[in-house]
């Protein structure tokens, strides 16, 4: 079983909840190789900075004689840092931003996370639609009997 997050966007989701985020909470392969680029990928500037100076400081110290088994332990590091927490820190600046974790789902795949969160929603109510008469009668212009043709955009009552 994985855990899946359901975010929402600040002021509510979309009538079709369109804009609802489902989040696996994993490991994270991208973060892991390209750390710093996954998270500028996802919008993450300061912790893509900070992790982009940290492998710089990591490539120096591979140079200098003696410290490239430090150098090596701070890459490698900083690449599982980014792999484990990378979705954990992208959920929780969204958090910061104004989105709101709704539920934390554990499914065997994101469709039956979807599922299991949607099935549980209220349904939307549906208005009826009116009759044809009524909407065709409505629609009727101001001043005019709603019969016979407008030859312009806008019907002047007969002038």
């Amino acid at each position: 079983m994985r855990s899946y997050l359901i975010l929402t966007p600040p002021g509510g989701p979309d009538p079709d909840h369109r804009s609802t985020l489902v989040l696996k909470d994993r490991f994270s392969w991208a973060g892991f190789f390209l750390s710093w680029i996954w998270l500028f990928w996802k919008r993450l500037w300061l912790a893509g900075a900070v992790i982009l100076v940290l492998q710089v400081i990591s490539g120096v110290l591979l140079q200098l004689p003696g410290f490239a088994p430090v150098g090596l332990a701070l890459g490698l590091a900083l690449s599982l840092l980014v792999g484990l927490e990378g979705t954990n820190y992208l959920s929780e600046a969204l958090v910061r931003r104004g989105w709101v974790l709704e539920a934390v789902i554990f499914a065997q795949d994101r469709e039956t996370a979807e599922q299991m969160y949607f099935s549980g929603l209220p349904a939307p109510t549906s208005s009826p639609l009116p009759k044809s008469g009524d909407w065709a009668r409505d629609a009727a212009p101001v001043g005019t009997s709603g019969h016979g043709p407008n030859l312009g955009l806008f019907d002047y009552g007969g002038r």
